[in-house]
């Protein structure tokens, strides 16, 4: 269906604008009790929304724990426009570090509703995981949004069964069953039973063994009767979403949704996340922002509404120019809309990890500047205290932190973005000509390149650990390989500065792109202190 169609957006925009107005409290069974341990599974940071031992685009064994991880990120929904053929921003989301993940809502095929395909479909995926991007995947059935009918439900698992094999060809990614499905009325037995019968298709009918992102009855926002049904679902590997604007509703309680009423999710034995939250222009009732803020409080991933493709009168999209406007553009602007989303992302938005400066946000700075050291034709770097690692004398630095730029301008010696975020000591500190990074299970640190390399053979980190061996809690992520740091290279990390040498080629990184970045996650586990000294190419 193309772009134009006005009927269909304003169908899709209404209901998601009015997902809890006018339908006050209503009663049911599934009140859940906030009285037992907490045994959620933390899912932020960028671990690959995908089952344990899954292979990523290019073939490199993406390592994460079961039950999948993946961090914050924005949702799209393009099935609605433009014939599913636009350019859906993807170069523009590289340039923020706190979106790792982009939940993509496909409108069935088979209902003669929408004008996109299966290819469409795997084109979106796919190319988001080129950008460095964890997917998940949504069936989203407009008429059904809300709907308590168990047919509904299978029809989407129905759907799976016919289309993931082709959708996930080249690319993981995440399943979220159904988008929405259950009204404010259905019980936690109603909602379970209908789940169960849905999740036994997919299991039985496609090859996928990830997690199921199940989304909460009452249009995202039963959080307790999910905790309920949760408990009832036959299957393990569920991931329980809820979703938060202004109008939210929680039927149980009878009241508007407060950050509180997560507990009843975060209280059960699955992982949990929101998967939808933004701001309607004239909509109150719940503090949206302070459940957003406790969800990731809890350790949850937040995923904003929306990238592109929100349908309501006043759309709610982060990118420009929407695509309801203009189908034809291959480039795009943060929209006024931005920082309401990306503010509650990664550290919510503080100077650390969303500079001013920050690639494609206003400064009178260019984004490619002309540094005094001009970084294209590099000098050695002078490390006098390791003689056996000096670095050779053609080498390309990336960053050394000698101060020249300051971390804190968040510029590297390239003229590049770089920053880092969510560890124990905040975006980290430079003490002695090294980037102190202290992690307890969080944190990412980020260097953009922006420029092929094929000149060059080797990443190269200088670095040093409290405990040696950190390569095993580290996952890597550069030109389309994401996996621990001790896959790529052959070297361990002491406890003295070395160097960690990844053979570019034998890891499988694309050396010809020109958005490359050396990404390093910290939500693997672990806990130490990692020292970095450098971080060069030769």
């Amino acid at each position: 269906m193309d772009s134009d169609d006005p009927p269909r957006q304003a169908q899709d925009g209404e209901q998601r604008r009015d997902r809890s107005d006018g339908r006050g409290p209503a009663g049911g069974s599934g009140d859940a009790s906030n009285d037992g341990p907490r045994r959620r599974t933390v899912l932020r940071g960028l671990g690959g929304g995908v089952a344990l031992g899954a292979v990523g685009t290019l073939g490199a064994t993406v390592s994460t724990a079961a039950g999948a991880a993946f961090g914050d990120g924005v949702n799209l929904q393009p099935s609605y426009f433009c014939g599913g053929d636009q350019d859906l921003g993807y170069d523009l989301m590289a340039e923020y570090p706190d979106i790792e993940t982009v939940r993509i809502e496909i409108e069935p095929f088979d209902f003669g509703e929408v004008a996109t395909t299966v290819a469409d479909a795997k084109r979106w995926i796919d190319e988001a995981a080129a950008h460095g991007l964890d997917v998940i995947a949504t069936y989203h059935h407009y008429p059904d949004n809300g709907s308590a009918s168990a047919a509904a439900l299978q029809e989407a698992a129905e759907f799976w069964a016919e289309h993931y094999e082709t959708l996930s060809a080249d690319t993981s990614f995440t399943v979220n069953m159904m988008n929405e499905w259950g009204n404010h009325q259905v019980t936690a037995g109603e909602y379970a039973d209908a789940y169960n019968e849905a999740i036994d298709t997919v299991r039985s009918e496609t090859s996928y063994s990830g997690p199921i992102v199940c989304d909460a009855p009452g249009w995202g926002q039963g959080t307790y009767r999910l905790a309920d049904a949760a408990e009832q679902i036959d299957d393990d590997d569920l991931i329980l979403s809820a979703h938060v604007y202004p109008s939210a509703w929680n039927a149980t309680t009878g009241e508007h949704l407060v950050p509180e009423d997560l507990d009843a999710m975060d209280g059960t034995s699955y992982p949990c996340m929101i998967g939808e939250f933004g701001n309607y222009a004239n909509s109150t009732g719940a503090d949206w922002s302070a459940i957003v803020d406790y969800a990731s409080e809890l350790g949850w991933p937040v995923v904003g509404w929306a990238w592109n493709g929100d349908g309501s009168a006043d759309p709610m999209n982060m990118a420009s120019p929407y695509w309801g406007d203009d189908c034809s553009a291959d480039s795009y602007t943060a929209s006024d809309y931005f920082s309401v989303v990306y503010g509650r992302l990664g550290d919510g938005g503080t100077a650390t990890d969303s500079p001013t400066d920050e690639p494609g946000r206003p400064t009178d700075e260019p984004d490619t500047p002309t540094p005094t050291d001009e970084p294209d034709t590099p000098t050695p770097t002078d490390e006098p205290d390791t003689p056996t690692d000096t670095p050779a004398a053609d080498a390309l630095v990336v960053n050394d932190y000698d101060g020249d730029p300051a971390w804190s301008s968040h510029r590297n010696d390239l003229g590049q973005w770089c920053g880092a975020g969510s560890f124990e000591n905040g975006g980290g500190e430079v003490e002695d000509g090294a980037l102190v990074l202290e992690y307890d299970n969080g944190g990412w640190y980020q260097e953009q390149i922006n420029r092929p390399v094929t000149d060059y053979s080797d990443l190269v980190l200088r670095v040093s650990g409290a405990d040696g061996g950190e390569e095993s809690e580290v996952l890597f992520d550069m030109g389309g390989v994401r996996t621990t740091l001790a896959d790529v290279t052959d070297d361990s990390v002491g406890t003295s500065a070395t160097d960690v040498r990844v053979d570019m080629d034998g890891a499988g990184i694309d050396r010809s792109s020109s958005a490359l970045s050396v990404r390093l996650n910290f939500w693997q586990g672990g806990a130490s202190t990692l020292r970095i000294e450098g971080v060069r190419l030769e």
